[in-house]
């Protein structure tokens, strides 16, 4: 099959050098498959195929990959439903509504070791802003797919600051924070100086100044808004990691969805633990995409009912995140790439 020609293949910008199937397992008509594929690195993909082609986001691929999830893996928890259709509304992954009550995410690039969604979500499904774990299934070490709370009637945060505008955005800063504090009180903390949090900030602009040129005239404005960043140790913990309105969803209240982290980076480095302000500014950086489309959202308030104020450390991640999203906008949407420029000048 084409890899490239699908919406969860997350390199279709680099040659594919090799391609064959390492695992298959029959599944009605269609065929279960884990594909290794070598595009200067081995990643490992799943994917249920029909005459070469991916089906697993249709109705019948859907009810298919449910009646036979049992023979693909190991199941951890309970993932039993009788009806499943797709929800068409993923791209790294694929999410199937399953009974009409469960929500099955279909891990689309594969690694070893638990995936941080079933990680995190399973210790904290006692919060009442995330849909909690029913269930996971693995398979060599790596995380296929898990079933979780489907939020019925969900409205997608980033949508709703575009059409009607956000009227909620201080519940939502207090449902960041309640999150943040359970995923604290579940995995623990520990304390890391200004310095170190500093010479990451400075080590991943290093990075990012290699893969385009937008930046160049905005290095020294970086590196002097992470010099802000105080000498005190702070603590660090796990966090959602790549948090943003799409993040987030609206039905009786808010909930945080999709705790993977960025999908770019590897597994072990979106397991480490952040300052939990890392999250705050994916927000902030959010609010400044939705006001750059004519949308509504209130920064200040999203601050006050997280409990904080503007500081040198949160306007270090908001560089940070603009930073990253200069260098995404310069790749994929160069027309938008002021947006992001825009909030470093601001911070400047």
């Amino acid at each position: 099959m084409d890899l490239k020609k699908t919406r969860f293949y997350g390199a279709k910008s680099e040659e594919i050098l090799n391609q064959k199937v390492i695992a298959e397992i029959p599944a009605q008509d269609y065929a279960w498959q884990i594909l290794e594929v070598d595009h200067g690195k081995i990643d490992h993909y799943q994917v249920l195929i029909f005459d070469d082609e991916d089906i697993l986001d249709t109705d019948n691929g859907a009810q298919t990959y449910v009646d036979h999830l049992p023979n693909f893996g190991e199941i951890s928890g309970d993932m039993s439903g009788k009806t499943a259709h797709p929800l068409r509304a993923d791209q790294s992954n694929t999410s199937l509504i399953v009974d009409e009550k469960w929500i099955l995410k279909v891990f689309r690039k594969l690694e070893t070791g638990l995936n941080p969604d079933v990680e995190l979500l399973s210790e904290i499904s006692d919060c009442p802003y995330v849909a909690g774990v029913r269930g996971h299934l693995t398979r060599d070490g790596q995380t296929l797919a898990m079933m979780q709370q489907f939020i019925t009637d969900g409205r997608d945060g980033f949508q709703l600051a575009l059409d009607p505008g956000l009227e909620s955005e201080h519940e939502l800063g207090a449902a960041i924070r309640t999150v943040h504090e359970a995923l604290s009180d579940a995995f623990g903390t520990e304390s890391v100086s200004g310095s170190q949090i500093r010479d990451s900030l400075n080590a991943h602009l290093d990075e990012i100044l290699t893969q385009t040129d937008a930046l160049d005239p905005f290095e020294d404005n970086l590196r002097e808004i992470y010099s802000r960043v105080p000498d005190d140790h702070v603590d660090i913990q796990r966090i959602h990691g790549d948090l943003h309105l799409g993040q987030t969803l609206l039905s009786d209240r808010w909930y945080l969805i999709d705790f993977e982290g960025e999908p770019a980076r590897p597994l072990e480095q979106r397991r480490l633990p952040d300052h939990p302000l890392r999250d705050v500014a994916g927000m902030v950086r959010s609010f400044g995409y939705v006001h750059a489309m004519g949308g509504q959202a209130d920064v200040d308030k999203l601050l006050a009912g997280y409990e904080i104020e503007p500081n040198p450390i949160l306007d270090a991640y908001i560089a940070d995140k603009a930073a990253y999203e200069v260098v995404y906008e310069s790749n994929n949407r160069p027309d938008w790439v002021e947006i992001p420029l825009r909030a470093i000048r601001e911070l400047s």
